[in-house]
């Protein structure tokens, strides 16, 4: 489990620490203007440069100034998504790991009688004293807890780690996240259009092709374009894709066996389900 990084980075070294970069980039813009502007009020008359000179004058640095706020705002967002996933990573983490069935999950509903070869998972003893991890706390674990005072997404969180195929996805789930962030492309941000849970279900089956292609249901183009370049250019974020896909659709295809319809919604529209839209549309799974 990573540590947090208690040094200080200045004013946005924290999230929600010191002025926003909007207060900084106004200020920073107000005073040049008024500082322009004082300048050329104060020359003698018909002395100087004119009104066109000003307006050049003051262009290049308010759009410079509009720049660095852009980027800052990115950067607020970063650390404070990096920190959130952090945070709940490590309420989440005190929990002791046994060693239970690597399936997606354990669940009170009764999901179908497999033969042992058919589910070699079934070979693993489980713990009496392991708390099951139900539908409602695997899906709520994959949207990751909103902040530390989110008990009831830290407490599914911890249940999902508890189980080794759960905490697997998870994890894997965590770093995409992260790294999408670095790119500014956070899931909140990006709600899917027209989900299809038919398509879930035949995608889950191990069906593939254009044909469901609707499954990747996010089609923002910065987003998509971000990822696709990183893809090709970033070796470090295409092993995480690629492992993070893998345990996806693995944990979907054990999921979709006994979810509703309802359920399987519920999973896409997660933080990681979300994810595994825009990183599998960019990866060319559905082509």
């Amino acid at each position: 489990m990573a540590e947090h990084d208690d040094r200080d980075f200045g004013p946005l070294g924290r999230p929600g620490s010191g002025p926003a970069p909007e207060v900084l980039g106004g200020a920073a813009a107000l005073f040049w203007i008024l500082l322009v502007l004082g300048w050329w009020l104060s020359r003698p008359d018909g002395e100087g440069p004119g009104l066109l000179m000003v307006i050049l004058l003051l262009a290049p640095p308010l759009g410079l100034v509009a720049l660095l706020v852009s980027a800052l705002r990115t950067l607020r967002d970063l650390r404070a998504e990096t920190a959130r996933l952090r945070t709940a990573l490590d309420s989440a983490g005190a929990a002791p790991r046994a060693t239970t069935r690597p399936e997606a999950m354990r669940t009170p509903v009764q999901p179908p009688v497999l033969r042992p070869e058919e589910q070699p998972s079934l070979a693993f003893e489980e713990p009496e004293d392991v708390s099951e991890l139900t539908i409602e706390d695997f899906i709520r674990a994959l949207d990751f807890p909103d902040s530390e005072e989110d008990e009831a997404g830290i407490d599914a969180l911890r249940h999902a780690l508890a189980d080794p195929a759960a905490a697997k996805l998870i994890r894997a789930a965590q770093d995409v996240l992260m790294l999408l962030a670095e790119d500014g492309v956070f899931t909140d941000e990006l709600a899917p259009s027209g989900l299809r849970v038919d398509l879930w279900r035949r995608f889950a089956a191990g069906e593939r092709g254009a044909d469901l292609a609707a499954v990747g249901a996010i089609h923002d183009r910065a987003a998509l374009s971000a990822i696709m370049g990183r893809l090709r250019e970033d070796q470090i974020f295409r092993d995480a894709v690629h492992h993070f896909l893998r345990s996806f659709d693995r944990s979907l295809q054990a999921f979709a066996e006994f979810a509703t319809d309802a359920e399987i919604g519920a999973l896409a529209d997660s933080r990681t389900g979300r994810a595994f839209m825009l990183t599998a549309r960019s990866a060319g799974v559905f082509n």
